[in-house]
């Protein structure tokens, strides 16, 4: 996993209470149960803050934030 996508996986094993063992950058976490609406807000709030993006609502669909491996690519489309 890269620097951000294993970041990112701790914090949402953080956020949401779950063992980091139990989900990949590839498990589909909304999609599967792993996280809620709540947890994907954090989410959403905490890679703005480490990427410096904005992250704009319609943007959030389960093509871009469903796994770890798509917030990393849909931060690095965002970047250029």
């Amino acid at each position: 996993m890269t620097d951000l996508a294993t970041r990112l996986h701790a914090f949402i094993a953080e956020d949401a209470g779950l063992d980091a063992a139990e989900f990949t950058a590839d498990t589909e976490l909304f999609s599967e149960g792993y996280i809620d609406s709540f947890t994907m807000t954090s989410v959403i709030g905490w890679l703005e803050e480490e990427t410096g993006i904005t992250i704009a609502q319609s943007a959030v669909t389960l093509e871009n934030f469903d796994t770890i491996n798509r917030m990393v690519a849909f931060v690095a489309r965002e970047k250029g």
